[in-house]
């Protein structure tokens, strides 16, 4: 994430001189917080711990240390500081959001998916979630054997590594992952019969209706292209003017993505891109 350093020295100018006038002002969470956005985890540290002094039950306080001690690498602390927040201060989504990256860092996977789950239920566009459940799965994906299922239709899709074992996603999984990356509003798997494979869509389509419009878009395509002799199109991308249609082609499935306007769409071509790299259709 970008940070001006301008604006953060600015906030940091405007803290300091409300807390120079009130010692005992809260501004100290807001003045530590801008600290360690500008790196000077030191000096938040030291901010918030004289302010805490002062006021022992604000909430948000122990929020930005726990952040401070996420950044250090400080994981149990972190959670400890976070716990807490909790108990002066309750839950809110902010909360849950730093909870479910700090039970990421400690490991605890388990507990991270089922808080990002309710999340991302409640708020599918959030891209913050999106992207810790994103990091969540690439987690479990590497430290984790794959445990074949008997899926309908199965592709498998490979890391590659010198030393590492090959590892393989089902469908399903490499469809999740696409799903909850950001701005991804959908995406179904069509096979060549025009049946829907696998999908995972939010919108006023259904899958079955966005996997049957995309079908017929790349045959209309497929077949004008063929007549101008410029050979089999490898994918195409439709841009609307409040979405986005990006459909990839393989041997046995079209592979349809819909996306917002707004997507950054060079960011996800790489992502999209990795995951379908060594890919062996089943």
């Amino acid at each position: 994430m970008n940070v001006d350093l301008t604006e953060l020295d600015d906030r940091i100018t405007k803290c300091q001189r409300i807390l120079e006038d009130d010692p005992s002002s809260q501004i100290f969470a807001a003045l530590a917080e801008a600290y360690r956005k500008r790196k000077s985890i030191d000096k938040a540290l030291d901010v918030c711990r004289k302010g805490l002094e002062v006021h022992p039950n604000y909430a948000s306080a122990y929020i930005v240390m726990a952040k401070i001690f996420l950044d250090q690498g400080s994981y149990e602390e972190a959670d400890r500081q976070l716990r807490k927040a909790i108990d002066v201060g309750g839950r809110n989504r902010s909360v849950d959001v730093l909870e479910s990256e700090i039970f990421i860092k400690l490991g605890q996977k388990e507990k991270a998916r089922n808080i990002l789950g309710k999340l991302h239920k409640a708020d599918p566009l959030n891209d913050t979630v999106k992207k810790l459940l994103v990091s969540l799965d690439e987690i479990s994906a590497a430290i984790e054997p794959y445990k074949p299922a008997e899926p309908l239709y199965q592709m498998d899709i490979t890391r590659p590594s010198d030393d590492a074992p090959r590892r393989a996603y089902t469908l399903s999984n490499a469809l999740s992952i696409i799903k909850i990356l950001p701005r991804v509003l959908g995406v179904v798997a069509v096979g060549k019969d025009g049946m829907i494979l696998e999908g995972h869509f939010d919108g006023m389509l259904s899958r079955d209706e966005l996997g049957a419009l995309a079908s017929g878009a790349f045959d209309n395509i497929t077949t004008g292209i063929d007549r101008i002799k410029f050979g089999k199109p490898l994918d195409v991308l439709i841009e609307a003017e409040q979405s986005k249609l990006w459909m990839i082609s393989f041997d046995k499935a079209l592979i349809v993505i819909s996306m917002r306007d707004d997507v950054n769409l060079g960011s996800l071509r790489l992502k999209v891109n990795e995951i379908f790299k060594n890919t062996v259709m089943g």
